[in-house]
């Protein structure tokens, strides 16, 4: 059998690429079963991230919403194996397996009028989709944006390309890493303005101060990175943000766990700070990918949803299979150190603000900055807190089948079992309406 001595690589993996509700999504089963599995797991996520904002379909209906989607195709696509089981069906399955379609369908369903785009820059798409989506807000191509990344493996075979570990665990920045795990993942977030998002009275995760993208240009090879490029896109986010440097106190790194890549992303950040500042080791540094893996096209938003997790927690997850550092690596001399337990994220009186970078191999690198949302309470705001207090509140549960409304209510319930107290106002409101 060909392919006889290829290795099947650990990873991770997500439980089920294959369930699809096709119902819900007006879809026949046959359409939906011809569809790539990244643009069905994409639909579904960027229904729950609308969801979770706080909106309804209905509500952005006819609007200026972008779509912003990180994906690339892999040699061993949906479309060529549907191609070798079923070649008759080509003529159905092909607009279900066009990249451009990934972002597209979900406008289609939703009748959003903003640009639908799917950015294909290797690691940093999902990433670059995000600063893609907060310029086109900004120079007014949308009035919201709807911006993510998904990655699946669906064949699990160890490419070969240079970038793999030995064992398929990323050891980011210790002394022991040879290449990268790879793991699976979707994700996307819902950005809009802050000051509209505050005056619509919107559940605000955090902030993106600003962000930069750029390229290495020329390498000693096409996939090799550079540590001047990686400077200056940090550097250029910070202008883009307006921050001082030494306000930041925490990187989420691109992270590859390469004996090349690794010493190179810690000289890179390093002169980006040495332009502001000679403090050392005052920035906490650490990297998903550790985790989970390297989620490839879908790494940077992973990234960004860590950070923006570890702002609403205010602690900073610690990097794992790191114990002793690369020997390429001084961290003692460097701005950064790596964050090897699970710490309190501390702060000298500034907003809890942090980087995330996603650099990918075609050389476009991309850097956002992100800062911890800090809600400003009105004395309307505190008046209305104190009457809804002792009002009775009416909270509407709806979905489109019995089964799915029951599945609802426990997802109720198991939210208000958590100890996090909720403005169950907000709650009612947003059922109610959205």
């Amino acid at each position: 059998m060909e392919g006889r001595n290829m290795q099947i690589a650990e990873g991770g993996y997500l439980d089920e690429v294959d369930k699809f509700d096709y119902t819900f999504f007006k879809l026949t089963p046959r359409e939906a079963s011809l569809m790539d599995p990244n643009q069905r797991l994409f639909l579904q996520t960027a229904w729950s991230t609308i969801e979770d904002a706080g909106y309804g379909g209905k509500q952005l209906s006819g609007k200026k919403v972008g779509v912003y989607v990180g994906f690339s195709k892999t040699s061993f696509e949906y479309e060529r194996l549907l191609s070798e089981v079923e070649p008759g069906a080509l003529p159905n399955f092909g607009i279900g397996n066009l990249p451009s379609v990934i972002s597209s369908r979900i406008a289609y369903l939703l009748d959003l009028k903003g640009p639908a785009l799917t950015i294909d820059t290797a690691c940093s798409s999902s990433l670059v989709a995000v600063h893609l989506a907060c310029k086109s807000i900004l120079n007014g191509d949308c009035e919201m944006a709807l911006a993510g990344g998904v990655k699946t493996i669906l064949l699990p075979l160890k490419a070969g390309i240079g970038m793999e570990s030995s064992d398929d665990r990323a050891r980011a920045f210790d002394d022991q890493s040879d290449g990268t795990g790879w793991g699976e993942g979707v994700g996307a977030v819902l950005l809009k303005p802050l000051r509209q998002a505050e005056k619509d009275g919107d559940h605000i995760l955090g902030v993106i101060k600003g962000s930069a993208i750029n390229q290495d240009g020329s390498t000693i090879g096409i996939s090799a990175p550079n540590a001047l490029a990686q400077s200056e896109v940090i550097s250029q986010a910070w202008r883009d943000a307006r921050i001082d440097p030494e306000t930041v106190s925490y990187i989420e790194a691109h992270g590859t766990g390469t004996k090349l890549g690794d010493p190179i992303e810690i000289k890179g950040i390093t002169q980006a700070f040495r332009r502001f500042t000679q403090r050392k080791q005052f920035v906490a540094i650490s990297t998903v990918k550790t985790n989970i893996g390297h989620l490839y096209e879908a790494a940077g938003i992973a990234g960004l949803i860590k950070c923006v997790l570890s702002m609403k927690h205010q602690q900073i997850a610690p990097l794992v299979h790191f114990r002793t550092p690369n020997r390429n690596i001084h961290f003692e001399e460097s701005p950064v150190y790596a964050n090897t337990r699970l710490r309190e994220w501390k702060t000298d009186g500034f907003p809890r603000r942090c980087g995330v970078s996603s650099f990918g191999f075609s050389g476009t690198n991309c850097h956002v900055v992100l800062e911890e949302y800090i809600a400003k309470k009105s004395a309307d705001q505190e008046t209305t807190d104190r009457k809804n207090g002792s009002s009775p509140l009416l909270l509407t549960l709806s979905a489109r089948t019995e089964g799915a409304l029951s599945e609802l209510v426990a997802r109720y319930v198991d939210r208000f079992e958590r100890e996090e107290e909720l403005p169950m106002e907000d709650v009612c409101y947003t059922a109610n309406t959205g």
